[in-house]
């Protein structure tokens, strides 16, 4: 481990990045100042995060996102926002006091349940990966490699490919942008361990809100909790890179907002109003700038509440998309400039007129809906039923249940609001149906469809989580919040193949945290004073900063260090500095970048008509990439979709090319300095 670098990365994001708690606090108290306690802790959140997501943008596009100049700008607009939030401290600091009757106790250690077990689920995670590196596939294939991408070019307006006819390029990367901030500090990416903890706990802080907004705030997190410890999410969208939690934490937060805000206004005041509108409009805009299966449901929500507004419409559309704008905008309008549609993936024309659609051809014969299956009971015996087991474990029809009762009991709410959030579940839900790829596959054998199922969780949890706040439920409000927990340790009980999640270690760690943030709360409760919070902040920084600087040790260590087909492909390849590689098939780029990230990775493909990106379908145009691409060397993953076994024919025909890694997962190839015009003639 470079100690130099660790300590200098460490010291650019603290300076970077914990400005912002102060600044994001100030201006929510400012912007909220009939708002405390959970409500007034979520504002501060979406705060902080837009912050960070918007000065990333702003020096990303500039060439600016280096690990300095990121970390001052960011901590002089901090400052600058905190000049703005300014004023008087709230009078009331938080008081934790155990509450009086045997069934509000009883909530009380169910939340407390749910949350060290969730805690300690994606903390389990985390330490699992700390022993291997980053081996989600989605992660190395295009979320981890688009962030080390941004790092290396310090830009963010570039499209890098990462697969022949593939929409990744085209995905919205605030997530991922987030994650190439982390990897500002130490390398090479350390920091980014914990940020779906802290998303997973933003999510329960918005369930509780949305169910305290109708005195349901105990079954609400109970139920969020639940759906965090469904395999879809703990499992299989928890790794670092993946951006499932982060969306959902977004969504929950706008809906959190929205319920707190007032619909219509009534006798608020129209600029406090608006100025609450508009925290939940940036909460929208990272939701839609993080995933793009967000997007429905956040269009959704702010219909809603235009709609409900009545007589301030102007007001709402305003402060709900400025600021989504500026959070979430961006990656649809580079996409608009780019290639003539924010939504490239999508056919947005009517009668031939609208906006330009990306050709997809070798994914196309593949990428079946969910809908084109309803009517196949083979199909939904023998792959979506399986699927859902093992995705939603042994429990998938209880969970199934819980959401239609999620959508039927606040359809007939009195509240309107309920009522519109039900019918945005509902039409989430048809969207996720007719989404291309969410049964993708052969004919009638939809291989991907229970990993896709994570396409619709924001639809899941919204659901869910207004069945726990029904209230029409009132009476049985410790009902639910029992049993719900009940379903969050069953669930995560029943996931199969332990040895992802370090259960043990992820308990010791969640009971720790709790710990000192009980502790904190008793500081701030019991000292009126500057000095002793700078202090505890000052011993706290630098216990993270040695804590980590172990566990960096560790992970610089063992990353890639196994004796798998794959770890020795991502090891030797990875081992290499200041080189370019060229790679084809699977596209498992990540790990290639190296610990420094001073290696060019390109994926060895060629630009077709109308934005297109496909493989070369001759060896002559493979030769032209490769000349183009300056490549030193080739790494072909298999993938039969992109025709992988020709290329490897290609390439170990080519005079000059040598193969120094032979094996299923992948081969490699060292590239002569002068790819020869005619070295396609020993492999025709």
């Amino acid at each position: 481990m470079d100690v130099a670098d660790y300590l200098l990365g460490s010291a650019a994001l603290t300076l970077g990045l914990v400005p912002w708690v102060i600044a994001s606090q100030r201006l929510a108290r400012r912007l909220l100042p009939d708002r405390e306690g959970a409500v007034a802790a979520l504002a501060a959140s979406i705060i902080g995060i837009s912050g960070v997501v918007v000065v990333a943008e702003l020096v990303g596009v500039v060439d600016g996102l280096r690990r300095w100049p990121f970390a001052v700008v960011s901590a002089a607009v901090a400052a600058g926002v905190a000049y703005v939030g300014r004023g008087p401290d709230p009078s009331r600091a938080l008081r934790l006091r155990l509450p009086r009757s045997h069934a509000a106790r009883l909530m009380l250690a169910c939340v407390g349940v749910c949350v060290i077990a969730t805690s300690a689920s994606l903390l389990g995670r985390d330490a699992a990966v700390v022993g291997t590196g980053p081996l989600d596939l989605d992660s190395l294939h295009y979320h981890l490699s688009q962030a080390a991408q941004m790092v290396q070019v310090h830009n963010i307006d570039h499209l890098h490919h990462t697969a022949s006819s593939d929409g990744t390029v085209y995905y919205p990367y605030d997530a991922e942008l987030l994650d190439a901030v982390g990897m500002l500090g130490p390398r090479p990416d350390i920091a980014i361990f914990g940020l779906n903890l802290l998303f997973g706990w933003l999510a329960l802080l918005a369930c509780w809100v949305i169910g305290a907004r109708w005195s349901r705030g105990a079954p609400a997190l109970a139920a969020g909790a639940a759906v965090l410890a469904l395999p879809i999410v703990s499992r299989a969208s928890s790794g670092p890179g993946l951006n499932d939690i982060p969306a959902m934490a977004f969504v929950l937060s706008a809906v959190a907002l929205v319920a707190g805000v007032g619909l219509p206004r009534g006798s608020r005041d129209r600029r406090a109003w608006g100025a609450e509108l508009a925290v939940a409009g940036a909460a929208l805009g990272l939701a839609a700038g993080t995933k793009l299966n967000a997007l429905p449901v956040v269009i959704l929500v702010a219909v809603v509440v235009v709609v409900l507004a009545t007589s301030d419409r102007r007001v709402a559309v305003l402060a709900l998309v400025a600021p989504s704008v500026l959070t979430g905008g961006f990656w649809y309008v580079r996409d608009w400039i780019a290639v003539g549609s924010p939504v490239p993936d999508l056919n947005l024309t009517v009668a031939g007129h609208g906006f330009h659609v990306v050709p997809y051809p070798e994914v196309k014969p593949y990428a079946y809906t969910v809908a084109h299956y309803l009517d196949n009971g083979t199909v939904i015996r023998n792959w979506f039923e399986p699927g859902l087991r093992a995705v939603w474990t042994g429990q998938w029809r209880v969970v199934g249940v819980l959401i239609v009762l999620g959508v039927v009991v606040s359809l007939f709410d009195r509240s309107w609001l309920r009522r519109l959030l039900a019918i945005v579940v509902a039409i989430g839900f048809v969207a996720y149906a007719v989404t291309p790829t969410t049964a993708i596959g052969d004919p009638n054998a939809p291989v991907l469809f229970a990993t896709n199922t994570r396409y619709a969780l924001p639809s899941i949890v919204l659901a869910i989580v207004l069945l726990a706040s029904s209230p029409r439920l009132r009476r049985l409000a410790p009902v639910l919040t029992l049993g719900f927990t009940v379903l969050t340790v069953v669930l995560i009980d029943q996931q199969k193949l332990p040895q992802q999640i370090d259960y043990a270690v992820g308990i010791a760690i969640a009971i720790v945290l709790v710990l000192l943030l009980l502790g904190a709360c008793d500081l701030r409760q019991h000292s009126r004073a500057a000095l002793p919070a700078v202090m505890a902040s000052a011993i706290a920084v630098v216990a993270v900063v040695g804590g980590v600087a172990a566990v960096q040790r560790h992970y610089v260590q063992d990353r890639y260090a196994a004796n798998t087909p794959e770890d020795k492909l991502f090891r030797l390849v990875g081992g290499f500095r200041d080189v370019r590689i060229g790679v084809a098939g699977h596209g498992l780029e990540y790990p290639l970048y190296g610990r420094d990230f001073t290696n060019v990775v390109n994926y060895i493909g060629v630009s077709a008509p109308s934005h297109a990106f496909d493989g070369p379908t001759s060896c002559q145009e493979l030769l032209r990439v490769l000349a183009e691409q300056h490549d030193d060397y080739a790494v072909v993953e298999p993938l039969p979709v992109e025709h992988t076994d020709r290329i490897d024919r290609w390439l170990s025909g080519i005079p000059g090319v040598s193969e120094i890694f032979p094996g299923y997962i992948g081969h490699v190839y060292r590239l002569p300095a002068t790819i020869p015009a005619d070295g396609c003639l020993a492999s025709e």
